[in-house]
């Protein structure tokens, strides 16, 4: 007899809020910790995503919240909140976000973004004061925070990556992490856990930066050399056997966007390979033009061309600068990885890692106002708070097929309280 595959579904969010423990003495528990912290998450997966707005949605919508909470002294003041957020335990309280959300997506056998962000609106008004930051964990096929660590003003991210990939299972996933990510500590403990990295080279790695941009243009020309039935340069020959590249043009909004993907599995070349980097297994190079769209008095399309934009600029933009790092409209990034890849790959792989910018950092600051949250003792329970409401978003945005439009399904769930018995007060589905 062959069973059926059951169905997996989390408890109820208020049932991972109960596991933190309550620091407060006994005259002061007036409100319940657990159900102070659902109405607040409630709130902000309604759109009301200041601490003042989302207790003013739940008074607003208190007879209802009855039916699943006791609420016995009804719906406690945004000071009570924000002394509540300040006193939790904050390291406790991201184990129990990560033993929620890893229930509902694995960690393993995927493709996890690191990057951090800042918390511009919690800097201290003093001179020369750092600015607070967190360190997210992303899986990038769905888009779902895995989890995040502040990064302590006395360190960097440097220090701060390898706490975090200890706190996740990456065996067999894929980790991408920026330039500064890119530390053989970093990699060896990647490896150690069980999975494998594409990581960035700048300019932290002077000589490696160096060598793979200067083997990549001599690939590339080359290359360009063998099209046209050319004599090749001997030294090279093997190299070219193991290198492949492919250009990928698309608009997107108000741009024209001309992509370059090179990778080779020759790592003669790059010096720290034979040392250090033995690991790795591919180097390549992302280049990637934006050419801003250009229209006449009635409307065509006279964008230039993209060798013309090269030599030329637009009226809109510049010649831009071919140095790396310099310049919004064109990019040339070296990579490392310690997997055969190909060249389409290892350019899904990168655009993947982009898109946290636009599919989290943006979504928080710009639809969730985190840059302009002044929560400072409270910021960093407050962050974990609106990543609650981000991944029940996003989780059923992927459900009802919607589009990246996040403020759509906000008001969704304002309006629709059977959404909200679903993803708040019912569990949720896990996608393995």
């Amino acid at each position: 007899m062959i069973c059926a595959e059951r169905e997996f579904r989390t408890a109820p969010l208020i049932y991972y809020f109960r596991q933190i423990p309550d620091y407060r003495c006994g005259r002061e528990k007036k409100h319940d910790l657990a159900e102070m912290l659902v109405c607040v998450t409630i709130g902000f997966l309604c759109g009301r995503t200041t601490i003042r707005r989302s207790l003013n949605w739940c008074r607003n919508h208190i007879e209802w919240l009855r039916k699943h909470l006791e609420l016995k002294n009804g719906i406690a003041s945004p000071s009570t909140i924000s002394r509540m957020l300040s006193g939790i335990d904050e390291e406790l309280a991201v184990y129990i976000f990560m033993e929620w959300i890893g229930e509902i997506v694995d960690s393993k056998n995927t493709h996890l973004a690191v990057d951090g962000k800042a918390l511009c609106g919690a800097t201290e008004k003093t001179k020369n004061a750092d600015v607070p930051m967190l360190l997210n964990a992303v899986e990038t096929v769905r888009g779902l925070i895995l989890a995040q660590l502040p990064i302590d003003s006395k360190t960097n991210e440097i220090t701060a990556i390898p706490k975090l990939l200890k706190l996740l299972d990456i065996s067999g996933s894929t980790v991408t992490i920026d330039a500064i990510g890119t530390q053989t500590a970093i990699m060896n403990q990647i490896h150690e856990q069980g999975g494998h990295f594409v990581l960035t080279v700048k300019n932290n790695q002077p000589e490696a930066c160096e060598e793979i941009h200067a083997v990549m243009d001599r690939l590339e020309r080359e290359t360009a050399k063998k099209k046209k039935g050319e004599r090749l340069d001997p030294v090279l020959r093997e190299s070219l056997k193991n290198y492949e590249e492919v250009s990928r043009t698309e608009k997107n909004r108000d741009r024209y966007e001309h992509r370059t993907y090179q990778i080779c599995g020759d790592v003669s070349w790059l010096t720290k390979s034979q040392e250090e980097w033995n690991m790795v297994k591919s180097i390549g190079r992302i280049k990637q033009v934006r050419v801003p769209v250009e229209r006449d008095k009635e409307g065509n399309d006279i964008t230039p061309s993209l060798e013309e934009f090269l030599k030329k600029g637009s009226m809109r933009a510049p010649v831009p600068s071919a140095a790396e790092g310099t310049g919004k409209d064109i990019q040339c990034t070296a990579m490392i990885s310690d997997l055969t890849l190909t060249a389409e790959k290892l350019g899904s792989i990168k655009r993947m890692h982009w898109s946290i910018e636009n599919r989290l950092h943006h979504v928080l600051d710009d639809t969730f106002r985190e840059d302009r949250s002044p929560a400072k003792k409270s910021r960093n329970n407050l962050a974990l708070i609106r990543k609650y409401a981000y991944n029940i978003l996003r989780l059923s945005m992927l459900e009802a097929g919607m589009t990246n439009i996040m403020t759509e399904m906000m008001d969704c769930f304002c309006d629709n309280a059977v959404l909200r018995e679903q993803y708040v007060f019912q569990g949720i589905t896990g996608l393995y």
